[in-house]
């Protein structure tokens, strides 16, 4: 038997070994078959700890076929990006092949949970779903939370841990089973969710990891060899060697505009060998991207072209995936990549190179942590086709590989620890607590408060829960009984909507100084909400700021502090929506302000969450209806990216902000006009054509019509096409 593979056992239930069979696995990995001998199976909650490509994906969906075997009812996965969770929808369509129909939940916060029994979701939505619909949390069965370790991360930690505590305190007997490549007290994290643990460093393909200096190799067992000086620039030669060597490289660095210059210098030097009639496919791929700003679609697809690319979270959704896919399927060999794809998206390489261990916030360059790098390095080894993998750690000058090696390679990961503490974090998690239920006792908070991990690691915060109680009462969204706490109507519509509930004191102070018949001043406070991704402005923007703000609205500089680096990312996030909704292209915006597609939509997404959420929010102000309905229509102009007249158009399937003005251009203003439109005139419309023409009719109830509308327009283009061909032959005879 080979070291770390295991027959499945006889005792195996038969979901698992249906499971098995569909999925193709003949043999278990060791962190699989240990998960089975810890009860997986059975229901017993479970931390899995570890590396990437071990088969925690596998453990997971054995939990979940033999709960729902076992005790009917849910299953949840969660994940703490939108992009895994696509990646995850992909992977366990595995589960429809067993009768278990599957959905994805990313979206509307105010959306109660899908109706099937398998849902993915992120770690924010399914926190909403237990706010809109508490029942939930007694018909989950099972609990899947991948990335657990994420509990440890300041922005995303006090909502994980929300969720499982409140789950541990349902009347349900959900199983919950966390997974992490990188958490080294797993044990501790197990005795939080009242578990066992599954802890391994078994690796399908076992990993070499390195310091590299001046070209060569520094092994933890003392091992040196050199690297061959080809082209002179490190990052070239060691990703042209494992190229070489049939393989494939990442190459992760601190910075989007590094990533990009050093795929540029990349492609130019290593172009001629790494090009390929595939990689030209995928090339052409990129370049017809939705979305992308032409000229980033045209440079990644000629970079692509050449068997090389760049991937950040600034890229639109279809580059990114087209990346991916070209780099699965071999055509491009070398990506060079910021640390969020290590947390990410599944996609390894023979050669990870870490071409950085420093990274910069907020002005100040400061190392990366232990686990990132774990992370990056866990990429490295592709199963199947790599008999190992190898991550690389590049020194800088002054610094010794010995050091790195005992810094990094040789340390673990440091310990996951709560980030509950914070005010924040605390308001959001009791308010999470009383709104569902409408009242609730002390004694209720501090019993569910008892189950995080933060009670475990610190012991009880009796006083910042406290404190975190007297703010909502402040805000007036709980009221104080002696004892007991109860959510006023403000309180559970913030709920609901899931802002911080930082957003009311907020809204109440820029309400106070802006006008609602402004269209940026509504932007702005937008922009000003706890919960917004803002847009960093540098200081060479700030002039241009200042003007944007005297154009659209003067009398916003007698009330806001301008100097502050806050207000002015605030600012130019406005000045960024204010063009969108406008209509600007993703070239004009990126040509104006360089804010990459990527960040556009991040942006947009939660902009419009916030205008909505605001909407709903207004009239418990006090504010008139005008505001609510202002705020409302906004919401919808930010998702759609248009102006008012648009509005009605936006909303037929298939016709985006583009369509909708070229339809809008050609008189058809409103649902009305197209009612009556002839089926021929909308297909010679630009950019509208026969499948989307057939959309708008079928949607406007005209499904025969618009059926026989393009099956004309499909035999005319035939008969077009034969003439055409009829005519070349007549050409042909008469030479």
């Amino acid at each position: 038997m080979s070291k770390g593979l295991y027959d499945i056992p006889s005792w195996a239930t038969i979901e698992t070994r249906t499971l098995a069979k569909l999925a193709g696995v003949e043999r278990l990995f060791e962190p699989q078959y240990m998960a089975l001998q810890a009860g997986v199976e059975k229901g017993e909650n479970l931390v899995v700890a570890a590396p990437t490509g071990s088969g925690k994906t596998f453990i997971a969906l054995v939990a979940i076929v033999n709960s729902l075997a076992r005790a009917g009812g849910r299953a949840f996965y969660l994940v703490p990006l939108k992009s895994v969770a696509y990646e995850k929808y992909t992977s366990f369509s595995i589960l429809e092949r067993m009768g278990l129909k599957l959905k994805i939940s990313v979206g509307d916060f105010r959306e109660g949970p899908p109706e099937a029994p398998v849902v993915i979701a992120t770690y924010e939505k399914f926190d909403s779903l237990l706010r809109v619909s508490p029942s939930l949390a007694r018909d989950v069965s099972v609990l899947i939370v991948d990335e657990i370790h994420s509990v440890s991360d300041p922005k995303r930690g006090p909502i994980l841990e929300s969720i499982v505590s409140r789950m541990l305190a349902s009347a349900g007997e959900a199983q919950i089973v966390g997974l992490s490549a990188t958490v080294p007290n797993a044990g501790e994290i197990a005795e939080w969710i009242g578990g066992k643990i599954v802890e391994s460093s078994w690796r399908p393909v076992p990993l070499r990891e390195y310091v590299f200096k001046e070209y060569k190799l520094y092994s933890p067992t003392g091992d040196l060899r050199e690297v061959p000086r080809v082209y002179g620039l490190y990052d070239l030669d060691l990703a042209a060697e494992a190229i070489e060597d049939g393989g494939q490289a990442l190459v992760f660095t601190y910075s989007r505009r590094r990533a990009v210059t050093l795929a540029k210098r990349a492609a130019k030097r290593l172009g001629r060998r790494l090009s390929s009639r595939e990689a030209r496919g995928y090339s052409a791929e990129a370049s017809r991207a939705e979305g992308a700003p032409r000229s980033v679609a045209e440079e990644l697809a000629s970079l692509i072209a050449a068997g090389v690319a760049y991937h950040h979270a600034g890229l639109p959704p279809s580059l990114r995936r087209t990346v991916e896919e070209a780099f699965r399927a071999g055509a491009v060999k070398v990506v060079y990549s910021t640390p969020t794809l290590a947390a990410g998206v599944n996609l390894p390489a023979r050669r990870v190179v870490i071409d950085s261990y420093y990274r910069y916030e907020a002005g100040f360059r400061e190392p990366i942590r232990v686990a990132e790098y774990k992370q990056m390095a866990g990429r490295a080894g592709r199963p199947g086709l790599d008999e190992f993998g190898e991550a690389i750690i590049v020194a800088e000058r002054l610094d010794r590989p010995e050091d790195l090696i005992s810094g990094y390679i040789r340390a673990p990961p440091e310990r996951v620890e709560s980030r509950l503490a914070g005010l924040r974090g605390l308001r959001h998690f009791i308010l999470g607590i009383v709104a569902p239920e409408g009242e609730v006792s002390i004694g209720s908070i501090e019993k569910v408060s008892g189950l995080t991990l933060y009670s475990l690691q610190r012991g009880l915060p009796r006083e910042t829960i406290a404190r975190a109680i007297e703010d909502l009462s402040l805000w007036g969204l709980v009221e104080v009984k002696g004892r007991r706490i109860a959510a006023t109507s403000l309180g559970r519509e913030v709920a609901a909507v899931y802002l911080d509930p930082e957003s009311v004191p907020v809204f109440r102070e820029e309400a106070r100084h802006l006008s609602f018949d402004n269209e940026f001043d509504i932007l702005y406070l937008i922009s000003t909400m706890p919960d917004m991704v803002r847009l960093p402005a540098t200081r060479r923007e700030e002039e241009r700021l200042l003007e944007a703000i005297l154009d659209a609205s003067p009398r916003m500089l007698s009330s806001v502090d301008w100097l502050g680096p806050e207000e002015m990312a605030a600012v130019k996030t406005a000045v960024v929506l204010k063009l969108w909704i406008d209509e600007a292209s993703e070239d004009t915006i990126y040509g104006e302000w360089g804010v990459h597609t990527g960040d556009l939509l991040n942006m947009v997404s939660t902009a419009e969450w916030i205008a909505s959420g605001l909407s709903r929010i207004a009239p418990y102000l006090g504010l008139n209806s005008k505001v609510s309905n202002t705020l409302s229509v906004i919401a919808r102009r930010i998702k759609h990216g248009v102006k008012p007249e648009l509005l009605q158009l936006v909303e037929i399937p298939g016709v985006g902000r583009v369509r909708a003005r070229i339809l809008f251009e050609a008189g058809y203003r409103s649902i009305e006009d197209l009612a009556t439109a002839r089926a021929e005139d909308l297909i010679r419309l630009p950019l509208i054509g026969p499948s989307t023409a057939r959309q708008i009719l079928e949607f406007l109830g005209r499904a025969d019509e618009a059926r026989e509308a393009q099956a004309r327009e499909m035999l005319a283009r035939k008969g077009l096409l034969s003439y055409l061909e009829g005519d070349a032959v007549a050409g042909e005879e008469g030479e």
